[in-house]
């Protein structure tokens, strides 16, 4: 039931009403600017030390995103020089020394001689047993395959064989001889001259000069041509690679 106007107000009503006054009376209360600037200056010396070393929060925010910065920079620097990475401007291998010092260099023309210990005839081929030997003071490097050519007294070369690509390499001491054969075939040219003389091989080296092989003193003459197998083949002349002979 609603109470009548003569109702006696409860106390908390009395205490509300009190705190509507007080609160009323500092909204119309003059503003004392002096006060303010008073504890806005205690309130600027109280600053942490932090706050004076590196200014406000957003300046911390800033100063926080450059050291993280320096940290991911640093570390990629790290990462490349430790190899885990390329690095654009590490240097190449070092180039192999051509002059090493004791090295074998190639065999040149004027330190070898040969000589053709046999000359052996069959099924329509001719086959020769020859002998290089390195005459010069130091060792060299020969090809195990050389270009093989048959000639005759005049020089006219009967059968001249084909170079081979990039042969392998034999060290030949100084002093010491090589051996192998070299089979020719199906000669079919003119006769060679002058007719009483033996024929003879000529080895070609990689740069083009040669050393001849005449029959040795104890080889029995005549050393002639293959025979002609068929004018439609062409002649062929082959030799096996260059071995060093044992004891040489």
């Amino acid at each position: 039931m609603t109470k009548s106007p003569d109702d006696q107000i409860e106390p908390y009503e009395s205490r509300l009403g009190r705190r509507v006054d007080a609160f009323a009376e500092q909204a119309v209360r003059p503003i004392d600017a002096a006060a303010i600037a008073a504890a806005a200056h205690a309130g600027a010396r109280r600053r942490t030390f932090a706050g004076r070393l590196f200014g406000s929060n957003s300046s911390i925010g800033r100063l926080g995103v450059v050291v993280a910065a320096t940290i991911v920079a640093v570390a990629f620097g790290v990462y490349l020089i430790g190899g885990s990475g390329p690095v654009a401007n590490s240097p190449g291998p070092e180039t192999t020394p051509t002059n090493v010092p004791g090295a074998a260099v190639e065999c040149r023309a004027n330190d070898l001689s040969g000589l053709i210990m046999s000359w052996e005839g069959a099924a329509g081929h001719r086959i020769a047993t020859i002998r290089i030997s390195n005459d010069g003071s130091t060792s060299c490097q020969l090809p195990q395959f050389l270009r093989p050519a048959l000639i005759d007294g005049d020089g006219h070369g009967l059968i001249v064989g084909q170079l081979v690509p990039e042969p392998a390499s034999i060290t030949v001491p100084a002093r010491a001889t090589t051996s192998t054969m070299v089979d020719m075939a199906n000669y079919c040219g003119a006769a060679p001259t002058p007719p009483d003389q033996a024929l003879k091989l000529r080895m070609y080296l990689p740069d083009q000069s040669s050393i001849e092989l005449l029959p040795t003193n104890s080889l029995p003459l005549p050393a002639d041509p293959p025979p002609c197998n068929g004018r439609n083949a062409p002649a062929t002349i082959e030799m096996q690679p260059l071995q060093l002979v044992s004891g040489s």
